[in-house]
């Protein structure tokens, strides 16, 4: 339905230029949840030309010019680009079997190539490498847009950088967390070393908090692990604060730990807002996942999923928390009598 209702509006768009020669469009259609509708024209008039961009998601009327954003192109680029594919042996008649209702990416110009006397290719996220000619067009059009757009390019030339893990592993997968082949997804160096960290007890806290499992693994430092899971549908999505940006070794220990019922809950507290009875306060999510003390601050997982620091006492030597959670002994709960005692 989307997709129908997408194509309505860039048909709609289409007619707005009928006084302009269309010589490039290019559509990104659910790609990372966005919509976005692209086209190089040239003015019959002025002869000069015009890159626009639509975001389609925010284009619901037939006023065109409210939605309307643009950049003009020195003639010298586009005689360039031209001269360029002549001369190429390009694919350019070229639509991929993979195509669903996701991440499709569909380019069409008015451009000869040695072989043909357009382009006309659609395909599925990144720009395939038998497609790798083309990639001066996609860089004639980020280059002239915003840098707010700039992260599209970076995933479109994904393949050819080989770097197409770093956008992989953000996204949500089919994946059945506790039958399915677990090494399919991890390259050997890194079972290895995930392994160690689950034979090491480098999990300190695991716990499954509606459909998310949040852990805390000690490597370097702490990080945090937040698998979401959808068990009905058997698609995952996982978030690691480490700096890699790929399935890593703490995501692996973490999966061997869930497989393996190896729980270890967190502590939860809550900051006393006098304007939130306790039930409002548990339903808005003001409670936090809580690992203990360090010095003067609980160390707990904000709402961003990040580690932070935040004091045990207010501005007015304080304290305003409540301890919603504990362990059977109060571990917490005796730390903070410890510091209170210490503070007083």
């Amino acid at each position: 339905m989307n997709y129908i209702k997408n194509n309505n509006k860039i048909s709609t768009i289409k007619k707005y230029y009928k006084h302009s020669n269309i010589f490039l469009e290019l559509a990104l259609l659910n790609y990372s949840g966005y919509n976005l509708y692209i086209l190089l024209t040239q003015s019959k008039k002025r002869k000069n030309y015009r890159l626009s961009w639509f975001d389609l998601d925010e284009t619901k009327e037939k006023n065109i010019d409210k939605y309307l954003s643009c950049s003009y192109i020195d003639n010298k680029v586009i005689d360039a680009i031209e001269n360029i594919y002549s001369n190429f042996e390009v694919n350019a008649h070229y639509i991929d079997e993979a195509l669903t209702d996701k991440d499709i990416v569909i380019l069409k110009g008015n451009i000869k190539t040695a072989s043909f006397n357009d382009i006309n290719i659609q395909f599925k996220k990144y720009i395939p490498k038998s497609l790798a000619n083309l990639t001066d067009i996609f860089l004639l059009v980020f280059q002239n847009m915003p840098r707010r757009y700039e992260p599209f390019l970076y995933k479109l030339l994904a393949k050819l950088t080989d770097s197409t893990e770093r956008y992989e592993y953000k996204e949500e997968f089919s994946f059945d967390l506790f039958n399915e082949e677990i090494n399919k997804i991890f390259k050997y160096p890194i079972i290895q070393r995930g392994k160690q960290y689950y034979e090491e007890g480098k999990i300190k806290f695991l716990e499954k908090i509606e459909n998310r499992y949040f852990a805390i693994v000690e490597g370097t430092e702490k990080y945090v692990v937040i698998i979401k899971y959808n068990e009905q549908e058997k698609r995952m999505q996982v978030y690691c604060t480490c700096p890699c940006e790929f399935y890593c070794k703490h995501i692996y220990a973490v999966i061997l730990a869930i497989r393996n019922n190896q729980f270890n809950r967190f502590y939860k507290i809550m900051y006393k807002n006098p304007n939130k009875n306790l039930l409002e306060r548990i339903t808005d999510f003001d409670y936090f996942l809580c690992l203990g003390i360090i010095e003067q601050n609980f160390e707990i997982i904000n709402h961003y999923g990040e580690l932070e620091l935040v004091p045990i006492l207010d501005i007015n030597h304080k304290f305003n928390w409540e301890v919603l959670e504990d362990t059977d002994d109060e571990e917490l709960t005796k730390m903070i009598s410890a510091f209170l005692e210490d503070n007083s």
